[in-house]
């Protein structure tokens, strides 16, 4: 009796060639699901699950640091919001803060801006303190805007001094017997001997009648509205000045320096150096090389945007650091005294100031630290908060010599091409911040009273 195939040898063969079958992957399933259309859900391979793991933690690392600002920020506005609800009518004015703000090294005006709005703009809002932002897109403009309002201070004290000088001159010229013998007498002398002529009609305008206040009745009756400033009530509270950046603080400080102790004038230029024919030829040929290069790049290193053309040039300092020492202190201003403008609120450079640093990193090797800082901006916030608090509750102590280093640790951050490139362009940025104790001694920085 013949036998028939081996089927299990064959089967056997089918095996050894194509080799041992894969287990089946391990699912789960459930019968609502399969009502559903899914019949089976079965967990990720190791690689899908290390790419989602490294996702959701570096986006959970993005929305808890944000999570945490802005809870940060809501701390702090709780905190002023007394403040913010506080009624001003028409006689009442907020307290003005004065902000200057500049670009970091290597980068543009809205990093700083945007400092400016994410951490300190909106307890100011909440504390309702009004304030006027000063920006600058070229070194040396807030030193200049500064020195030229104090400068603008002295001129205007300076014919006040005058005005009344002339005026108390006139009274006493008034009061005195030579106008009556020079002046009364012989006019009425001509007045007697002279016969009336009937005056020509003239025209006069109305406004040299009468005024609007002589037609509406009710303006003698109600007293004209003549609003208060909140500064004016205390001048321990008055105004402040806040700096943001290093840099702008730099230029801040040299500009009360150029504008008190600066002449009112700008001093004339120095003469040219005479140079041979050799070297003229030879910087002519090296300005060709090198004009298109400089255009590209700005004073902060970054692409020129603006037209420098349409911009009148930045005016150079009045005076030096090194002549501080010998030039005297503002003789047009009382400084026995604090310093008042016309509304009886201090002056720009009596008022107290704080430095906000931008911290900035660039560079490939500092990588690491960029990464950790954008993950822990929690903590800036903080700082930035502590500090704006303080400016709120107008916190102040004297200004001290080491106060010249405030925001030095932004410095750190600083592109060491850039710096070397500010020190060829002697720019202000890099230079030694110097001080005079006259100036200094006028003025206050915010931080905690010392007990």
């Amino acid at each position: 009796m013949s036998e028939g195939p081996d089927k299990t040898g064959d089967s056997a063969k089918k095996v050894d060639v194509d080799g041992p079958k894969k287990p089946a992957k391990k699912s789960w399933s459930n019968p609502a699901l399969r009502a559903m259309g899914i019949p089976k859900i079965s967990l990720p391979s190791r690689n899908w699950m290390i790419f989602w793991g490294v996702l959701a933690g570096l986006a959970g690392g993005i929305v808890y640091d944000k999570y945490e600002q802005k809870q940060i920020r809501k701390k702090y506005m709780k905190q002023v919001e007394q403040l913010g609800e506080e009624i001003y009518d028409t006689n009442r004015i907020p307290r003005r803060l004065t902000i200057f703000i500049a670009p970091p090294p290597n980068d543009f005006l809205d990093e700083s801006l945007k400092h400016f709005r994410r951490y300190i703009k909106p307890i100011l809002n909440a504390a309702a303190i009004d304030f006027t932002v000063f920006t600058e897109t070229r070194q040396g403009d807030i030193r200049s805007e500064v020195a030229e309002k104090i400068r603008q201070l002295r001129r205007e004290r300076l014919e006040q001094e005058a005005k009344e000088e002339e005026r108390l001159r006139q009274e006493a010229y008034n009061k005195s017997w030579t106008k009556f013998f020079k002046e009364s007498v012989p006019n009425a002398v001509k007045s007697l001997r002279k016969k009336k002529e009937e005056e020509p009609e003239r025209l006069v305008d109305r406004h040299d009648l009468y005024s609007p206040k002589d037609v509406l009745g009710l303006y003698k009756v109600i007293k004209p509205i003549s609003p208060e400033r909140d500064d004016s009530k205390e001048l321990d509270l008055s105004g402040g000045v806040l700096c943001i950046g290093r840099g702008t603080y730099k230029e801040y400080l040299t500009g009360v320096h150029e504008g008190l102790l600066g002449p009112l004038e700008a001093p004339p230029p120095p003469p040219p150096e005479p140079k041979q024919l050799d070297e003229v030829i030879e910087d002519g040929d090296k300005s060709e090389k090198t004009e298109k290069k400089e255009e590209e790049i700005d004073d902060f290193g970054q692409k020129d945007g603006v037209d420098k053309d349409k911009l009148p040039p930045v005016p150079k300092p009045y005076i030096a650091p090194v002549d501080y020492a010998k030039a005297p202190l503002a003789p047009e201003l009382n400084m026995k005294g604090i310093v008042l403008n016309d509304s009886n609120v201090p002056v720009l450079f009596e008022q107290p100031l704080a430095v906000f640093i931008v911290p900035k990193l660039s560079g490939v090797t500092n990588i690491p630290w960029k990464i950790y800082r954008f993950y822990t901006r929690r903590n800036l916030a903080e700082k930035v908060s502590q500090e704006t608090l303080r400016v709120v509750d107008g916190q102040s102590r004297p200004f001290q010599y080491k106060d010249k280093y405030l925001g030095g640790e932004e410095e750190m951050d600083w592109p060491k091409k850039w710096i070397e490139r500010g020190k060829k362009k002697n720019s202000e940025w890099v230079q030694e911040l110097e001080v005079d104790e006259r100036v200094i001694q006028r003025m206050k920085v915010f931080d905690k009273k010392d007990e």
